[in-house]
C-alpha cells in the first residue's frame, strides 16, 4: 500500500470520530505547550541573568588585582606582569587600569572633591567596550581630550563652596567638543583653598593645569565610568609624572604609600579574554599564578546552575502534561481499533499485509502527535507575546522574580520549538504502536463476525 494511501485512510479515520479526535489533539496540544512554557521560563531566567551581568561589564573580561596584601611573596603587579598576561592563550588584550585623583575646572566651577582620572588609549577603549552616549571617543592621535562621567558632572560647584547633598545642583552642562576643562593635581587647605604646605611650612607652588577639550560623555546607564574621568595615555603619563614631582616636593622624599607603591605599579588589571569559553580557564590559571582573579563568568555560572534546577522542575510538570497526552493517544487507537475491528477482518480477507494493517495506525496516531504538537508550539509563542506583553504588569512581582529583573518572562528559542515538534511526533507515534500491534494479532475470521 502507497504512503499517500495509508495517509488518506489515516486522514479519513480521524475525520469520522472528529469530536474524539480533537479532545485527543488538545490532549497534545496541553502537554506541549506546558513544557515549551515551562522551559521558556527558565530559558528567560538564564538569558536575564546574563543581560544582566553583561550591562555591569563584559563577560570576556577578568580583573585582576595584586594579592600582595595577604601574601608577601604574591608577585607583583607591574609592567612585566601585563606583559605575561598578554602571552596567555586566549588572552586577546591585557589592559593595565592607570588612574590619578584630581580637581577639575571649567570656568569659575570646580569639583567639590579630587575625582578619578583614568589613562587609556583609543585601542584600549574599544576593546574594553567602552561607548558615549553624546560626542565621539577620543581617536589615536588625539592627546588632550577628556570622556566624562554622568555623576562627574554632578559635582561641579563654585569656588569655596561646598555640594548641599540635601539639594545638590543640577548636572553641569558641557558642550562636547567645544568646552575645556583644567585638570589641577594641586592640593588646597579644606577651610580657606589655599596650596598646601610642605613639612617646613613652605607653600608649594601649584603645577599648571593641563587643558582638556571635552570629548565625548558616558551614558546614565555605564556606571562603571559614571564617577570617572578618562584621558589618553600619553597624556595621563605626563600628568602622572608632574603629581609624582609635586608630591615628593610636598610630603618630602617618603611619600605615603611609597612601598606599597613601589611593590605594585598596577591595583588592577583588565584582561579580555577572546571568547567565553576560555574565561574560566584563563581565570583559574591567573589565580594560579598567585594574583585575585575575578570574572561575572563565574557568577553567571552559578547562577546557570541554580536555573538548571529550575528547569529541571518546570519540565518535569510540563512533561506530566505530554505523558497524560499519550495515554490519551493510546486510549484513542485502541477504541478505534474496537470500533474496527471488523474493517481489519476484511481488510486481511481481501489481501492486506498485516504491516499496512499496522503501518495505518501508527499513522494515525503520529498525525495526531504531529498536529497536536504544531498547534502547541503556535499556543506557546501566542501566550509566550502575551506573559512578556502584559504579564509583568497583571502579575507584578511574580513575574519579575521568574524574569529576574530583565526583559522578558518566557524565551522561546528555535530549538525549543522543533524539539517539541518531534518529542510530540515521537510520542504520538509510541503511543500507537501497542494499538498497531493488536489490531495486527486480529483473527480475520473472528474480526468479520464481529458485529
Amino acid at each position: 500500500m502507497r504512503i499517500n494511501d495509508l495517509i488518506m485512510m489515516s486522514v479519513r479515520s480521524l475525520w469520522r470520530r472528529k469530536l474524539r479526535t480533537f479532545l485527543t489533539i488538545l490532549g497534545v496540544v496541553i502537554g506541549a505547550s506546558s513544557i515549551i512554557l515551562m522551559l521558556s521560563l527558565g530559558i528567560a531566567m538564564d538569558a536575564n541573568f546574563k543581560e544582566q551581568l553583561q550591562g555591569m561589564q563584559s563577560l570576556t573580561i577578568i580583573e585582576v588585582n595584586p594579592n600582595t596584601w595577604e601574601d608577601p611573596k604574591a608577585p607583583k603587579l607591574d609592567d612585566k606582569a601585563v606583559q605575561a598576561m598578554q602571552k596567555m592563550e586566549g588572552v586577546e588584550m591585557a589592559i593595565p587600569i592607570r588612574s590619578l585623583n584630581a580637581t577639575l575646572e571649567f570656568g569659575k566651577y570646580r569639583t567639590s572633591w579630587p575625582v578619578e582620572i583614568r589613562g587609556l588609549s583609543a585601542e584600549e577603549m574599544n576593546v574594553l567596550g567602552y561607548k558615549v552616549a553624546e560626542g565621539n571617543l577620543f581617536g589615536p592621535e588625539d592627546d588632550s581630550s577628556i570622556l566624562l562621567g554622568t555623576d562627574i558632572m554632578r559635582q561641579f560647584v563654585k569656588r569655596g563652596q561646598e555640594i548641599n547633598w540635601r539639594s545638590p545642583p543640577p548636572p553641569m552642562e558641557f558642550v562636547v567638543g567645544e568646552d575645556v576643562v583644567k585638570i589641577d593635581i594641586g592640593q588646597y587647605t579644606w577651610d580657606n583653598q589655599e596650596p598646601q604646605s610642605d613639612q617646613d611650612g613652605n607653600q608649594i607652588e601649584i603645577p599648571k593645569p593641563s587643558k582638556v577639550t571635552v570629548a565625548g560623555l558616558f551614558g546614565e546607564e555605564d556606571w562603571e565610568n559614571s564617577y570617572s574621568c578618562v584621558i589618553p595615555v600619553e597624556l595621563f603619563e605626563n600628568i602622572q609624572e608632574e603629581q609624582e614631582r609635586y608630591n615628593k616636593k610636598l610630603q618630602g622624599e617618603a611619600p605615603q604609600n611609597d612601598r606599597y607603591q613601589d611593590k605594585n605599579k598596577y591595583q588592577n588589571v583588565r584582561v579580555k579574554v577572546a571568547d567565553e569559553d576560555h574565561v574560566l580557564s584563563v581565570q583559574q590559571a591567573l589565580n594560579d599564578a598567585g594574583y585575585r582573579a575575578y570574572s561575572p563568568m563565574e557568577y553567571l555560572n552559578e547562577m546557570k546552575k541554580a536555573s538548571n534546577s529550575i528547569q529541571i522542575m518546570l519540565g518535569g510538570i510540563g512533561a506530566i502534561s505530554l505523558i497524560v497526552a499519550a495515554i490519551g493517544i493510546t486510549n484513542t487507537m485502541m477504541m478505534s481499533i474496537y470500533e474496527r475491528t471488523k474493517e481489519i477482518g476484511v481488510m486481511k480477507v481481501i489481501g492486506a499485509k498485516l504491516t499496512d494493517i499496522k503501518k495505518m495506525f501508527l499513522v494515525e496516531a503520529l498525525l495526531i502527535g504531529a498536529l497536536g504538537g504544531a498547534v502547541g508550539v503556535c499556543f506557546s509563542y501566542m501566550l509566550s507575546y502575551i506573559l512578556n506583553k502584559f504579564g509583568p504588569q497583571i502579575a507584578g512581582e511574580m513575574f519579575s522574580m521568574l524574569g529576574s529583573g530583565g526583559t522578558n518572562v518566557s524565551i522561546i528559542p528555535p530549538w525549543l520549538a522543533l524539539a517539541a515538534l518531534v518529542f510530540s511526533t515521537v510520542i504520538g507515534l509510541i503511543s500507537g504502536y501497542f494499538p498497531a500491534r493488536r489490531a495486527m494479532g486480529l483473527s480475520a475470521l473472528s474480526a468479520i463476525r464481529t458485529e
